[in-house]
């Protein structure tokens, strides 16, 4: 190891740790943008700065918010080192807010009916399908923003510690406003197996990535009641 990798700060966000992760995850996503596009869909290269990187840093955003909320529960790939566990988690989490930010962008310079023409109807102005989806594509970027900022060092004592981890929950909030959001731009096409050329789209894909979480979370949540319960009932006298 050399000595500038040694000399990094323990708490530093970018170190080879998370480096490795940004290059996992949004290689794969890109990958996956570029075959099913570019060589299963025939989709020009001329669209690749934009179109296709907006496709693979939507899937990517989503792959980074998924993975700061399964790490330590599902992925106990850091759990011999809880200084590096945290910055992985606050790494991922701002790695999906700023690739969800940037998606957004991509998305606005994007959007007319050339690329988008489920999106619009007749009369050229933005379907009810449309502005449903962009409103709540946006209202989950906001709600992505919360545990973003609070991420900031001297947030959990500004805060105190019940309103940090609050806002940090709606991680989840921001997870499920992503699946609707997707879910009203693709179901259409995810009921239509035939189009899909053998690849499933990238917005069903980012869907699948986003209920892991939410689904290990209404787990642990169940869980925990459960065993409530079954403390209560012992508890309880004849």
């Amino acid at each position: 190891m050399s000595e500038s990798v040694r000399s990094l700060p323990e708490d530093r966000l970018l170190q080879p740790t998370t480096a490795k992760w940004f290059g996992v995850i949004f290689g794969i996503a890109l990958c996956y943008a570029i075959v099913r596009y570019h060589f299963v869909k025939d989709v020009p290269w001329s669209h690749f700065p934009l179109f296709i990187l907006n496709k693979a840093t939507s899937m990517a955003a989503v792959g980074f918010v998924a993975s700061a909320y399964l790490i330590g529960k599902l992925f106990r790939w850091h759990d011999h080192d809880p200084v590096l566990r945290l910055v992985v988690v606050k790494f991922c989490g701002l790695a999906g807010f700023s690739l969800a930010a940037i998606h957004a962008l991509f998305s606005l310079a994007l959007l007319r009916s050339s690329y988008y023409p489920a999106f619009f109807g007749a009369d050229g102005q933005l379907s009810f399908v449309g502005e449903l989806g962009l409103a709540v594509g946006v209202i989950a970027l906001w709600a992505l923003a919360m545990p973003a900022i609070t991420t900031l060092p001297m947030m959990p004592q500004a805060l105190g510690g019940f309103r940090w981890k609050r806002n940090q929950r709606m991680g989840y909030i921001a997870l499920s406003l992503v699946v609707v959001h997707l879910t009203v731009f693709g179901l259409k096409g995810w009921l239509d197996p035939a189009s899909w050329s053998g690849m499933p789209p990238v917005s069903l894909v980012a869907v699948l990535v986003a209920l892991v979480p939410l689904l290990t979370k209404l787990s642990r949540i169940s869980g925990k009641r459960s065993k409530r319960t079954q403390r209560t009932t012992e508890e309880t006298p004849d």
